[in-house]
């Protein structure tokens, strides 16, 4: 959601990128606690907060506050959240790559209204929803409930 690259957030979170490339992969044993914890604290003064999960609802994460984000701006964060690249969504939606595409970029001129409906609705299915900025907190994105990831 902050759009930095892996050697920026592991700078930021002062670890090395090596650590955090082990903490992503599904496969790790037990996951470092004080390297999570700086990772943690550093997306956190970033000003994104993690949504918990409850007996309704998996965990999530949004923006701590409202900043003017459509739910479209969070097109992207919903797609890394289920590990799709572009040509999986594409192809689970029917919607073209270059179209996702231009969707996922903050600086576009036009939202294609019928794509970017098709791709919330193939993300609400394949279990990530895609949350609305409130009063008191920005956009965000969370699974429905305890799923992983599905290819």
């Amino acid at each position: 959601m902050l759009g930095l690259k892996q050697s920026d957030l592991a700078s930021k979170a002062m670890v090395t990128r090596s650590v955090l490339l082990g903490l992503e992969q599904p496969g790790r044993k037990h996951p470092d606690r004080l390297a999570l914890s700086q990772i943690r604290d550093a997306l956190l003064s970033d000003g994104l907060i993690f949504v918990d999960a409850t007996d309704t609802a998996g965990e999530g994460v949004r923006w701590a506050k409202p900043s003017g984000k459509v739910w479209v701006d969070c097109l992207k964060d919903a797609r890394a959240m289920l590990g799709y690249t572009l040509d999986e969504l594409s192809e689970k939606s029917g919607v073209g790559r270059y179209v996702i595409a231009r969707l996922e970029k903050t600086e576009r001129k036009r939202i294609n209204e019928l794509s970017a409906n098709r791709l919330r609705d193939v993300f609400f299915e394949n279990g990530v929803t895609i949350l609305p900025e409130e009063a008191d907190t920005g956009a965000g994105v969370r699974f429905h409930s305890y799923l992983k990831a599905r290819k």
